[in-house]
């Protein structure tokens, strides 16, 4: 006697089961390798330099892994789904020059490592089309953290005035990017390109001008950070809504408010006298 074949659709829900915690293992898999990698970052035997090469080596071992872990999708892995990683590694970097502490250094590569899980993971259930609506908010807050960082480590580091510039117009603009392509409603990618443009320009310039203004501004690292950030978020919210045709009361309070905030930071820093 031949038994039926089981229908397509009573196997489908096991093996979608099957495979998504198999992804879930790979990706915890890949997040210890680059906690590992990043620890590596504090060893005595390296200088700044070799610390900069081997971040760059992180970002070059994530690459291959968030490409095996969302290929498969309708749609292929388009670069903002790498940008994570790059502002990550950017941060650790510069926090084993500045963090001595062994053990704040190590906390802030695991908060790094969970990101990373997370930010991919997130990024899977939207190319399937199974985001939830507290998925924006988590992504809004990964990308936060990492650019808060990211600034913060570029303006700690004290560069020469162009390569600071050069960092600060590249991390607006790949966080920028990331930000119109991810969280919310994507925009094309040529309109996010050009965008992302936009806003880094307006950031950029925001930190020429306090550079420029150094002889009249009392502006410590982590107030800089700050006005970066909060400029970046503005404009870039700013354009999003306007894309999107979503502005209302309440977001023309919240983005009034955190540009007070920036006027704020900004007159109180100036001191004629000096």
């Amino acid at each position: 006697m031949k038994i039926p074949p089981i229908p397509a659709e009573r196997l489908a829900p096991a093996s979608m089961s099957a495979r998504s915690e198999r992804d879930r293992s790979f990706l915890f898999f890949t997040g210890v390798v680059l906690v590992a990698i990043a620890l590596g970052f504090k060893s005595e035997l390296l200088g700044q330099g070799q610390v900069w090469a081997l971040s760059l080596g992180m970002v070059v071992v994530a690459a291959p892994a968030i490409l095996g872990y969302l290929r498969g999708m309708e749609e292929f892995p388009r670069i903002e789904h790498y940008i994570p990683v790059a502002l990550g590694a950017i941060t650790l970097a510069g926090l084993s020059l500045l963090v001595p502490e062994l053990w704040k250094y190590l906390a802030l590569t695991a908060m790094f490592g969970a990101g990373f899980v997370l930010a991919a993971r997130l990024d899977y259930l939207r190319l399937r089309d199974e985001e939830k609506r507290g998925h924006v908010v988590l992504q809004e807050t990964i990308l936060i953290l990492a650019v808060a960082g990211a600034y913060l480590i570029i303006v700690s580091l004290h560069f020469n005035a162009i390569l600071q510039l050069l960092w600060i117009f590249t991390i607006t603009f790949l966080a920028s990017y990331r930000s119109f392509r991810i969280n919310g409603s994507a925009i094309a990618p040529r309109r996010a390109f050009i965008f992302s443009l936009f806003v880094a320009q307006v950031v950029t310039f925001l930190a020429w001008a306090i550079t420029a203004l150094s002889i009249y501004l009392v502006v410590n690292e982590g107030i800089f950070a700050v006005m970066l950030l909060l400029a970046w978020y503005i404009n870039r919210g700013l354009v999003r809504h306007t894309v999107e045709d979503s502005f209302s009361r309440n977001v023309v309070l919240e983005y009034g408010a955190f540009a007070v905030l920036l006027a704020y930071l900004f007159v109180s820093s100036y001191q004629p006298g000096r």
